[in-house]
């Protein structure tokens, strides 16, 4: 691999220059939904939600909110204008003292007051006290305000804030003549800055991504590493890959057919079409074997549960089934089933015995399993572990209940393997309880509002391999609460009735390139499978007016496109993830959430903002895109810097020995390391690296870290890497060591180590001694950064850069996956298409991206796989380079076979 590194001098010159500087702002960015004192939710829309003494989460929103960009970070709180009493506190550290503003962003009504009460109290008196909502903040005749009457504002207080601890607090102490709504929190000693919209600030650590360590040789020995790839991907019913659509149970339709010749294809072409323009569909395209999208050989049925599929001997659908072999799944959402005393414990006897090898599981979409499956009102143990561990045997027990009294017999509880939950929320929160339980296949649903699907997939993808189990994708065209359907009439009647929601119509939900860049995510990211969550119905449409053949709609267009893309490839590989990112299994964490706690029970905490920093910088620039107004193709497609390079695995000690396929173990949260230390130990004399902040060290064996902890902390504002001038920084606490073999690869001040590397054995453990890497403004440190670039430079076979070899900054995701005669490499445009939850896309053509490929691998032929076509390689500084333009919205996937004697690491 090629290594482009900074020159050193430069790197010097960046320090001094960052050091003359003054120091960096603070900015203190709060969600208020996740502070103590908000309980339960907030039913603003129907104006019937009554004073309860208390916040409630509100969101996340619907029309109105999308169509202003969204509620920063998915979720915001309230409480009913009669509401006369309620408050909420967040407690926090203010980095050093100075005058401050305190920013609210919240809900300004027309014509109308909100009022509120905020204050910022150290040492038992306010520092910082005034209301807001009862002078307007954004204009009477601003387009929001006329549009839907209120819009999102920002509101400002000024005071001194002396350095140290602080409590931020939100109350309500009269009624309001509108509801209150507040949705994030700035404080800043930067007075120079007014936020817009959902925008964060520019933190600190952001400026750190371009310090690249000259010469850093900081991993292990280990090589030949599988990087993840070396799991090979699970097949479902025998097959690599399948599109799962649904068709319907009904058994007077399959009692008329003839079971005995009916086809796949003729079940297809029956329950495919939309039901708006089934008969001219089906006229159109009768008689013919070659139908767009629906012909495709990889598509497998499924059918719901609420038409209770009859399964039992001798019925029409199970003679087909038995006689095509047909894989097939069931659909659970919102449905108990009506099966009587002979058909239910047949059906079950059917699924649980002769038909077990095809059948694909329960599709439980946005569900923890079916009805009467639920993670309960309580936690079920003290802390996240112990309720991972109830929550997991209470799921397995809730269900077999569930299921008997659906099949109306006794279900054995190891039927739950065949469940696959496919939540939107809270999918990285139990992706790996579910396969500990015992789950076959998991799933997960993307809403275009759900940030991060790179970051989704990454614990998905490392559930899998860490089990040995299958994920899927549960594909949603939804945009919050819009949806696309290619219909002659809205799928929604519009009028007044669909004011505060989405009409349901062909421009509403995500735009197309959304739709195909997510198949290919997902398909090279190693999905067994991608369920439809509308079927087939938005596939085609009839236009009008005037007279017009059916034809494919723009999501079908896009469909077929990707169905030709995987007929035509010989071989999609495994995804190469070389770093795994591990975690407590009771880790519980996903922002994206409803309850605005983790695991629905516990508060936030530092782990989880370690966590929250962590994922920042590993998928940057997702933090800074997460402030844009929000849209399909911004929020959760997030370009990074560093690729799709990451798994995330979780410390249960009989799963320990995935850790061998990757070269890099990043160590984070509450992970407990000291049960797994034989593993590691395995792991550290194999050549791997172990990354752990200090918090997660301890207990390591002393000779791992190369220092003895004093107990004892410092803060600076100061940080440098080894060899280098010093940089600026917030505020932040570093661990007093005294080194006894390590080496130090930063300094928090002059002899105060920030970064050390220990040799063990061909492995190495580095050690950051920030506490959790978080600097006082409970942002990354932005040593984070510097950090992640050495230890993944020339970490892939690959390099993805712009065309001018510059770094990328976020405009293109890429991936890249190991294939058998080479690698593949998926880019990603991440820019220049803006759709809004109802419009057409508006699309800057000037937003493509020149990209260069280059590897020190030798090749033997290039291709470009989506169009195809053959690529021009070029020899440059010693590498071989391919070049490709990534226009706005588009993906391409680079195919490069290697000469028989490749190289890899």
């Amino acid at each position: 691999m090629v290594r482009i590194a900074c020159v050193l001098p430069w790197l010097l010159l960046c320090c001094t220059a960052a050091r003359s500087a003054a120091k960096p702002p603070v900015y203190l960015w709060f969600e208020p939904e996740w502070f103590d004192g908000v309980e339960g939710s907030f039913t603003y829309w129907t104006g019937t939600a009554k004073p309860t003494g208390h916040w409630g989460v509100a969101g996340p929103g619907v029309g109105p909110e999308w169509t202003q960009g969204g509620e920063s970070e998915w979720n915001s709180m309230g409480a009913p204008a009669e509401e006369t009493k309620a408050s909420c506190r967040r407690d926090f550290v203010v980095p050093r003292a100075g005058a401050y503003r305190v920013w609210v962003r919240y809900v300004d009504h027309r014509k109308k007051t909100e009022p509120f009460r905020v204050a910022v109290s150290q040492g038992g008196r306010d520092a910082v006290a005034g209301e807001l909502g009862v002078t307007p903040v954004v204009p009477p005749n601003d387009e929001y305000q006329l549009y839907w009457g209120f819009s999102f504002g920002w509101g400002a207080l000024d005071g001194r804030l002396g350095a140290g601890p602080a409590r931020l607090v939100l109350s309500i102490d009269k009624a309001g003549e509108a509801w209150r709504q507040v949705d994030a929190v700035l404080i800043t000693d930067d007075l120079a800055y007014t936020p817009v919209g959902r925008e964060k600030p520019p933190f600190a650590y952001f400026a750190s991504f371009a310090l690249r360590p000259a010469g850093a040789a900081w991993r292990g020995e280990g090589k030949a590493w599988g990087g993840g790839a070396a799991s090979k991907r699970v097949a479902l019913a025998g097959r690599d890959f399948m599109m799962w659509t649904g068709v319907s149970a009904d058994p007077k339709w399959w009692g008329k057919q003839n079971v005995e010749t009916l086809s796949l294809h003729d079940v297809l072409f029956e329950h495919g079409p939309p039901p708006d323009v089934k008969a001219v569909f089906q006229k159109q395209f009768a008689g013919r074997k070659d139908v767009p999208v629906l012909s495709w050989p990889h598509l497998v049925p499924g059918f719901y549960l609420g038409e209770s599929p009859d399964l039992s001997p001798g019925a029409p659908l199970r003679r087909w089934l038995e006689r095509t072999k047909t894989p097939f799944y069931v659909l659970t959402n919102y449905a108990g089933g009506n099966y009587t005393d002979k058909t239910g414990p047949a059906t079950y006897a059917a699924l649980a015995g002769p038909l077990a090898s095809q059948f694909l599981g329960y599709v439980h979409g946005e569900a923890f399993g079916t009805a009467g499956v639920a993670p309960g009102d309580k936690p079920l143990g003290a802390t996240r572990r112990a309720h991972a561990d109830a929550l997991g045997k209470s799921f397995v027990r809730q269900q077999a209940d569930a299921w008997g009294k659906v099949y109306k017999t006794t279900v054995d509880e190891r039927h739950w393997s065949s469940g696959i939950s496919c939540l939107a929320a809270e999918s990285t929160a139990l992706a790996h309880l579910y396969h500990e339980t015992g789950a076959r296949t998991v799933g997960y649903e993307e809403d275009a509002t759900n940030v991060h699907v790179p970051m989704r997939v990454a614990f998905e993808r490392g559930a899998a391999r860490q089990y040995g189990g299958a994920w899927i994708n549960y594909a949603s065209g939804n945009f919050g609460d819009a949806c696309n359907y290619f219909t002659q009439e809205p799928r929604v009647p519009r009028g007044a009735k669909a004011w505060f929601h989405s009409k349901y119509a062909i421009t509403d939900g995500v735009s197309a390139c959304w739709y195909r860049k997510l198949y290919y995510l997902n398909y090279l990211g190693g999905a067994s499978s991608i369920y439809w969550e509308q079927n087939l119905e938005n596939q085609w449409l009839l236009p009008g007016p005037g007279t017009h053949p059916v034809q494919l709609s723009p999501f079908g267009r896009a469909t077929e496109d990707f169905q030709a893309f995987v007929s035509r490839l010989p071989d999609r590989g495994e995804p190469y993830a070389p770093v795994a990112l591990f975690l407590s299994y009771g880790h519980g964490y996903d922002r994206v959430n409803n309850e605005c706690r983790m695991l629905r029970h516990f508060r936030e905490d530092k782990n989880d903002l370690e966590l929250r920093e962590l994922f920042n910088v590993c998928w940057h620039p997702t933090a800074r895109e997460e402030g844009q107004p929000i849209a399909p193709d911004g929020q959760s497609m997030p370009g990074g810097v560093y690729g799709n390079v990451f798994d995330v695995l979780v410390d249960r000690p009989a799963r320990a020995k995935a850790l061998l396929d990757y070269p890099v173990t990043w160590a984070a949260g509450d992970v407990d390391l000291m049960p797994l230390r034989a593993a590691l130990e395995e792991y550290l004399r194999r050549g791997g690296t172990l990354v752990v902040n200090v918090e997660a060290a301890r207990g390591l064996p002393a000779e791992w870290l190369g220092f003895k902890a004093t107990g004892k902390t410092k803060v600076c504002e100061e940080w440098a890497p080894d060899g280098a001038a010093a940089l600026a920084a917030t505020p932040y606490e570093v661990a007093d060591v005294a080194l006894a073999g390590a080496k130090v690869l930063a300094w928090a001040a002059p002899k105060v180590p920030l970064i050390v590397r220990r040799q063990v054995g061909a492995g190495a453990v580095i050690v950051t001694l920030c506490p959790r890497l978080l600097g006082q403004d409970e942002r990354a440190h932005p040593a984070l950064p510097w950090l992640m670039n050495g230890v993944t430079a020339d970490l892939l076979p690959v390099e993805v850069r712009r065309a001018d070899g510059t770094p990328l900054t976020g405009e293109v995701m890429y991936q890249v996956n190991r294939t058998k005669d080479g690698w593949l490499v998926l880019l990603v445009s991440t820019r220049g298409v803006d759709k809004t939850q109802h419009g057409v896309a508006r699309v800057d053509r000037r937003a493509f991206v020149d990209v260069a490929v280059r590897t020190s691998l030798a090749l033997k032929t290039a291709k470009e796989w989506t169009e195809p076509r053959e690529l021009t390689t070029e020899k440059k500084e010693g590498a071989t380079e391919v070049r490709v333009r990534v226009h706005p919205g588009d993906v391409q996937v680079i195919g490069l076979v290697t000469q028989p004697a490749q190289g890899g690491k």
